[in-house]
């Protein structure tokens, strides 16, 4: 059965991933007292086959949530090593030589705490709902071994969305990219943003009831979420 999304929504989605980057920003400064510029350069949908091969060759670090509310699924959050040591600099005030001491992991794990929680919050706000999330896991490994652990709940054949964002922190020359997959629980997602209208007058999304849609085949099956590992 093929993932149906109402064709004059679709816009609606990159509202909402400004949304989570607005919020992300807002964080910062409130959590990390930080200022900064939150953009989102790129936005594409992927099958999750094809995630290492968006994370690319190198080592690179990560950041994984399972969500446990709708729209479920997951949410990873990957960057390079070299931003993962401007990171941590960038909180602790001390160059990473080599390894990374206790205090630059444990800010790595704190700011990556406030670029999650605030994206997802994002999101959550503009759908005028919650999704409940734990503490996401950091590590750095390989693109195939962070894939198979983000998506080892993840059906191969659902959809995911792939974010290029840049973070600028004003003031600063310190910018660091971020690459994000947020694979949903396609019937959930769907079901969300099938409740989501531009307002005509701020032209800002607004809550709807349900209505008859335009469906757009997406070329991904509806899935049912694996709980197995809850």
């Amino acid at each position: 059965m093929p993932l149906l999304i109402d064709v004059r929504k679709l816009s609606l989605i990159t509202d909402l991933i400004q949304d989570g980057a607005e919020q992300v920003a807002g964080s910062l400064a409130e959590l990390a007292g930080v200022e900064a510029n939150v953009d989102i350069k790129s936005l594409s949908f992927v099958q999750p086959d094809d995630i290492v091969m968006e994370m690319g060759a190198e080592q690179i670090h990560s950041a994984r949530i399972r969500l446990t509310e709708p729209p479920y699924g997951v949410f990873l959050m990957t960057f390079s090593t070299e931003t993962a040591a401007e990171i941590a600099r960038l909180m602790t005030g001390t160059p990473v030589d080599g390894e990374f001491t206790q205090l630059q992991s444990s800010a790595l794990q704190e700011m990556c705490n406030i670029l999650t929680s605030g994206f997802i919050d994002g999101i959550a706000d503009t759908l005028e709902t919650t999704i409940d999330m734990g503490t996401p896991t950091v590590e750095a490994d390989d693109a195939s071994a962070i894939a198979d652990a983000a998506m080892s709940h993840v059906r191969r054949d659902s959809l995911t969305i792939v974010l290029d964002s840049l973070v600028d922190i004003k003031e600063t020359d310190v910018a660091f990219s971020l690459r994000i997959f947020l694979v949903p629980d396609p019937g959930s997602f769907v079901h969300l943003i099938d409740q989501l209208d531009r307002d005509v007058e701020t032209g800002q999304p607004t809550s709807v009831d349900a209505a008859d849609v335009e469906e757009l085949d997406m070329d991904a099956e509806v899935k049912i979420f694996d709980e197995a590992g809850e």
